[in-house]
């Protein structure tokens, strides 16, 4: 039997020292019992800390998990790294600036020693400076204030607050009405105070067909003025549509009624007090000013009223403590500052009590300049703090020193009929103390608060009679007076 062939024959000599050539250009590789911790990888670790200028490698098939190590419980990832924070996604989410200092805090947030310190109000800190500026406005309840030692100014600041406050009213509710107001079911249930009827007519038959007529126009606005404030009350709305739909219709209401047409409501929240009117925080040197809604005004449009303003207007520029260029011109009486239901009143108390302490000074230096000695006693003004139903009732009077003394005394309510029907009355006669001498012959009787005191001084200005000149004003102080502290301004004397 002839022999096989080799399995593996041997190659061609040629062949063979090609392979021999390309196995000796290959590198090593290491032997197969070399234990692989022993094994340097073929490729170097990247670095943590600097970046490598290389491109960059395909992202991982299998997505890593991610750990937030610096991110506490309760907080964002987003607020510690993210230069994004509002860029929100799975991995990222808002987090209230509120709960990440909470989270800080931990459980200690609810102790009174780790709490942060509470700061100061910005309006408690104000009040404060006012009554100790330069000079002073002291406002505070009229029950246990000390009134001044001047016998004449505190026989006048009891004689008006027993005109005007609304705790002096007795019957302010026409009796006529009574039946008409409880029978109407679209204002539910009505109580009323046993002093609320005046003694009028029983019944609207008995009266005279004017009275009549007056009376139920008057009901009518009264019951829309009460639906109003309700609706303002009870659908939350803010002290814009407070002051449109009750405060304004209610104070026109009381012109219509008692005004004659020689007073107008206006509105002033938008204008600027005239600085040399204000009082000076004794501490910055800053003047303590702020804005009010609403006060009354001397029409132009009135005959004997218009003739005045004209002899006026080529003798003194400014007869009001505004800087606005219609209003400084025009002679304002009382003001009311208004806020919503869940206004603060003791913010609108400081804003009333600067208008006033304002518009008093403004007027004793009209006093200086007519020549007049003392009329110290007549510088005394009633107005009005509004916060949702609540009117709230001030006198305002002056002292010789410039200090303005402001006192609280009564409120009002708009939450029910009866309400705003006291409220009427009370501007009823707010209108009429404001008036009272501007009719013929009043400047000759030297009664109310025209005849007696703003009608005397004007007409004075306004016949050409000598102003004097160089005279410092009562509502100002000079400079070396407030860089000395003048003691006199820096207290209220009593």
């Amino acid at each position: 039997m002839a022999a096989s062939p080799p399995r593996y024959p041997f190659p061609h000599p040629a062949k063979s020292s090609y392979i021999t050539s390309w196995i000796a250009g290959l590198v090593p590789s290491p032997p197969g019992h070399t234990h692989p911790e022993h094994v340097r990888p073929l490729k170097r670790r990247r670095a943590n800390s600097a970046p490598m200028g290389t491109a960059r490698r395909a992202p991982s098939p299998e997505k890593r998990r991610r750990v937030d190590d610096d991110v506490m419980r309760g907080q964002s990832p987003s607020v510690t790294d993210s230069s994004h924070p509002l860029d929100l996604g799975r991995h990222n989410t808002f987090s209230p600036l509120d709960s990440q200092i909470g989270s800080r805090r931990g459980s200690r947030a609810s102790t009174n020693a780790s709490s942060p310190r509470r700061g100061i109000s910005p309006l408690r800190e104000t009040i404060a400076t006012l009554k100790d500026a330069m000079p002073p406005i002291l406002t505070e309840p009229y029950d246990g204030a000390q009134l001044p030692v001047n016998e004449a100014i505190m026989d006048m600041v009891m004689d008006v607050m027993e005109r005007l406050g609304p705790g002096q009213l007795d019957g302010w509710v026409p009796r006529c009405l009574k039946e008409e107001i409880k029978s109407d079911n679209a204002l539910g249930v009505q109580t009323f105070d046993r002093h609320a009827f005046t003694d009028s007519p029983c019944n609207l038959s008995e009266c005279n067909p004017s009275l009549r007529e007056e009376l139920r126009y008057t009901l009518g606005k009264v019951k829309q003025i009460f639906k109003r404030a309700r609706t303002c009350k009870t659908r939350g709305r803010d002290e814009n549509a407070w002051c449109q739909v009750v405060i304004q219709p209610l104070m026109e209401l009381a012109l219509e009624l008692s005004g004659n047409g020689k007073m107008l409501l206006q509105s002033v929240q938008t204008q600027v007090i005239d600085p040399r009117y204000l009082s000076i925080d004794a501490k910055s040197g800053r003047r303590l000013d702020r804005k009010t809604d609403l006060t009354y005004s001397y029409s132009h449009e009135e005959d004997d009223l218009a003739a005045l303003y004209a002899r006026l207007q080529p003798r003194i520029s400014a007869v009001s403590h505004m800087s606005d260029a219609f209003t400084k011109t025009t002679a304002l009486f009382s003001g009311i500052e208004v806020k919503a239901a869940d206004g603060d009143k003791s913010e609108a108390e400081y804003q009333i009590s600067i208008f006033m302490g304002a518009s008093l000074r403004k007027k004793a230096e009209l006093v200086r300049m007519a020549g007049f000695s003392d009329t110290a006693s007549a510088l005394i003004e009633p107005s009005f703090v509004v916060v949702g139903h609540e009117w709230y009732f001030y006198l305002a009077y002056l002292h010789s020193d410039g200090a303005v003394h402001v006192l609280e005394h009564g409120s009002c309510s708009t939450n029910s009929i009866s309400g705003v029907f006291k409220i009427l009355r009370v501007l009823r006669n707010v209108v009429e103390y404001g008036l009272e001498g501007l009719e013929e012959g009043g400047l000759k009787a030297k009664v109310g608060y025209w005849g007696g005191f703003l009608g005397p001084v004007l007409e004075r200005l306004a016949g050409g009679t000598e102003i004097a000149r160089g005279i410092a004003s009562a509502a100002t102080l000079g400079d070396e007076a407030i860089c000395m502290g003048s003691a006199t301004a820096s207290h209220i004397t009593i």
